[in-house]
């Protein structure tokens, strides 16, 4: 390679330098308009300050509220009713008659009972007279010492079948229910009345099998009726049962509540208010302030003008109030209302803050 071919390329190569040069220069040189800079909006927030206290475990089950006594009533004998002496919302007294069936046929084999009894009664009198004095056999004198005991066992059989011409009322209660109408005809086991003792009902409750050992008889406890806001009742635990309920693994709890003024109904639902135990150092936040995430729990901390995610671990949930048991810290500034868009580290301007309980 001769040097005049040697300068040419050289010259060449410092043109190419050079037009790249301009090129990134052009590139890289301002418009002369200022770059405008980038502002985040902070969102308004409010918190609450943890801090960390003891209380009760309570958990809210759902009741049913049961008569004392309930009782379908059905006919014995079979036959024509001829009477009926209460109807629906009737209040009857125990052994006050309900209902009669027609028992002209039980009347008449009694009348015939009660002859054939009362002469067997005087023959077994008089011979009980002649057998005293050794004028008759022992064996003929049992004989009629055996009728007379029969004569008077079907007098006392036919008494029983009038009696079970009428049905009457077991208890003192209110006529829920009356099932048949006057001239129908009933067969034996034909339900006809439900009467239904109110004067004291019972709550009763499925306690799941964790909680069993934390409830026993004669414990108090509280609850509500969802028709009757504002007013609280109480009652005493009567009976836990022994076995748990196949069907959901939980044993029958029963409650027994005075209720002289009926305000509670057979059916209402009831809210129990179930003291477990006591919590220690716990964390209470309002309901507002967990968000689900993925199957965890995490709440929004207000830290430096940032939002900072946080995960959480929820012990209970009580009505409106979450229990937390590990992730926060005593003084941390809990995020509770404008934290469901919030993202972690998004600016936030505290607009109010509460110390929590």
């Amino acid at each position: 390679m001769t040097r005049s071919n040697t300068v040419r390329m050289g010259l060449v190569a410092a043109m190419a330098a050079s037009l790249l040069l301009i090129i990134l220069m052009a590139l890289l040189k301002p418009n002369g308009k200022p770059v405008p800079e980038s502002h985040e909006t902070a969102l308004p927030v409010t918190v609450i300050q943890v801090t960390l206290t003891n209380m009760a475990d309570l958990v809210y089950l759902p009741a049913v509220v049961e008569a004392h006594v309930d009782a379908l009533l059905a006919a014995e004998k079979a036959g024509r009713i001829v009477e009926l002496a209460a109807d629906r919302g009737d209040h009857v007294q125990a052994g006050q008659l309900l209902m009669r069936i027609d028992d002209r046929i039980w009347q008449a084999n009694l009348s015939q009972a009660t002859i054939a009894a009362e002469n067997a009664r005087r023959n077994h009198e008089r011979f009980q007279v002649l057998q005293k004095s050794g004028a008759v056999a022992e064996s003929e004198y049992d004989n009629i010492e055996k009728a007379y005991i029969q004569a008077d066992a079907l007098a006392t059989e036919a008494r029983i079948n009038i009696e079970q011409c009428r049905v009457v009322s077991p208890i003192g209660g209110i006529v829920n229910n009356r099932l048949v109408e006057a001239g129908e005809y009933v067969q034996p086991g034909t339900p006809v009345f439900q009467v239904v003792d109110a004067a004291t009902v019972r709550i009763v409750i499925q306690i799941p099998e964790r909680d069993i050992f934390a409830v026993h008889a004669g414990d108090r406890m509280s609850f509500t009726i969802q028709p009757l806001p504002g007013q609280r009742f109480e009652g005493t635990v009567t009976f836990v049962a022994t076995q748990a309920d196949p069907r959901n693994n939980a044993f029958r709890t029963e409650i027994t509540v005075n209720n002289d003024g009926g305000i509670l109904r057979p059916g209402m639902i009831a809210q129990i208010e179930f003291h477990r135990g006591n919590f220690q150092d716990m964390v209470a936040l309002p309901m507002s302030a967990v968000l689900p995430s993925k199957g965890d729990h995490i709440v929004f901390l207000a830290k430096d003008g940032r939002a900072i995610r946080r995960k959480i671990q929820l012990e209970s949930l009580a009505r409106k109030q979450a229990l937390v048991s590990r992730g926060l810290e005593t003084g941390d500034l809990v995020i509770v209302e404008g934290n469901r868009n919030l993202r972690d580290g998004q600016r936030v301007e505290i607009q109010e803050a509460e110390r929590g309980e």
